[in-house]
């Protein structure tokens, strides 16, 4: 699909307009299939099992459950309620629970961990620990805003989600982050990485709670990182980030697009504008794209990331997970990006390679390029240039 898009504050609401579906006429079914009834009903219960399972993930992160038993290697319920001091019987059903999700192995009364979910639940420095991913429950004012939302059409900015969100979002890309960023996303920069060790300016609007930023202070102590982010939360905890790191190269501040506009008053050229994640949670990309245009260097270089975005429903249905990128678009992503009125409403999957492109064509980049990478196998990146 590709959308044009003009130089001006009404371009930023061109995604409004409903998508019409072309070359599907197959007619929908209307006779009643009693299999297909039974896994409807299955992939219901399916849902709930999700739902419900992820909490118990959670619980088990957060008393520490699954790193005490890596610590003991295999136990029985008995010898793990000792290690941690938790009740037996409760510590019984939770490994249960795990060992029919397929966490934990059982044998004989005696319970390990999967060398898999040992992995992604207790490697920390793994690239692809997932922990933290599985946080509290969607409170009852988040559904009760976005049930309001289908009504107003005005849905909640991140920040209002609240600190726990913060540091479930900052969760789900930290691992890749961490391994991937630095030595294959960024060098894949002609020239990027040499101009960091000599000591650049780098900015990482969106940052959220600040694990890429932090990252690429401590990997290029000579440049200066400034991340930038609306929501209080997060750049409450991006500071106690950045303290507990003791990185003196590296700054965070609560900041918008709209705020890159001031950093030419502050003597500051961007060499590296990082936007990880963040392009289609925007209310006006538009507006985003054209104040990111301003604020790079001549020789400057913008690096986006965003989801690995087809256009149309059908030609998503490829994509791994695809009831939960538009899940996540409805709780999350477009309900930020409609957080204000007459807000874009790209959403998870809204931001393709011809919806950038014609922003940044507009706002006046002359380099484009898009690239994808094994090490990040949801997101495509887009080198952009002036």
């Amino acid at each position: 699909m590709t959308v044009p898009v003009a130089d001006s504050a009404a371009a930023d609401v061109a995604w409004l307009a409903p998508v019409k579906e072309e070359g599907d006429t197959r007619p929908m079914r209307t006779e009643l299939d009693n299999d297909q009834l039974l896994l409807t009903v299955l992939n219901l219960f399916k849902a709930k099992e999700g739902e419900v399972i992820a909490q118990i993930i959670h619980v088990g992160h957060r008393l520490g459950l699954f790193t005490a038993l890596d610590r003991e290697c295999q136990a029985t319920s008995q010898r793990l309620a000792e290690a941690t001091g938790y009740h037996e019987r409760w510590v019984r059903e939770w490994l249960f629970a795990m060992s029919a999700q397929g966490l934990i192995q059982h044998e004989d009364g005696t319970f390990a961990l999967t060398p898999e979910a040992r992995f992604a639940l207790v490697d920390e420095d793994s690239p692809r620990y997932s922990a933290g991913v599985f946080g509290p429950p969607i409170t009852q004012h988040e559904i009760d805003r976005t049930v309001e939302a289908f009504t107003t059409g005005i849905g909640m900015t991140w920040g209002e989600h609240g600190p726990e969100t913060c540091h479930f979002q900052a969760a789900m890309g930290a691992g890749g982050q961490r391994h991937y960023l630095v030595p294959v996303i960024l060098d894949s920069i002609d020239g990027m990485s040499d101009r960091m060790r000599a000591g650049a300016t780098v900015i990482d609007i969106g940052c959220g709670a600040g694990i890429a930023a932090e990252v690429v202070a401590s990997a290029y102590p000579k440049s200066r990182v400034i991340g930038m982010d609306p929501s209080e939360h997060a750049i409450e905890a991006a500071a106690a980030r950045a303290q507990a790191a003791g990185l003196s190269n590296l700054e965070f501040r609560t900041g918008t697009f709209d705020s890159l506009d001031g950093l030419k008053d502050e003597g500051i050229a961007v060499d590296l504008l990082l936007t990880l994640d963040v392009i289609h949670d925007l209310p006006r990309p538009g507006a985003a794209v054209r104040s990111a245009r301003s604020c790079l260097a001549d020789n400057g270089v913008w690096m986006v990331a965003d989801i690995r975005a087809a256009g149309s429903l059908e030609e998503n249905r490829n994509m791994p997970m695809l009831p939960l990128m538009y899940g996540m678009s409805i709780l999350y992503c477009m309900s930020s990006a409609m957080s204000e009125p007459g807000g874009a409403g790209l959403g998870t999957m809204g931001l393709t390679p011809e919806v950038l492109r014609e922003m940044t064509d507009a706002a006046g980049f002359s380099g484009f390029e898009s690239r994808e990478f094994d090490a990040d196998m949801m997101n495509r990146y887009y080198e952009l240039r002036p």
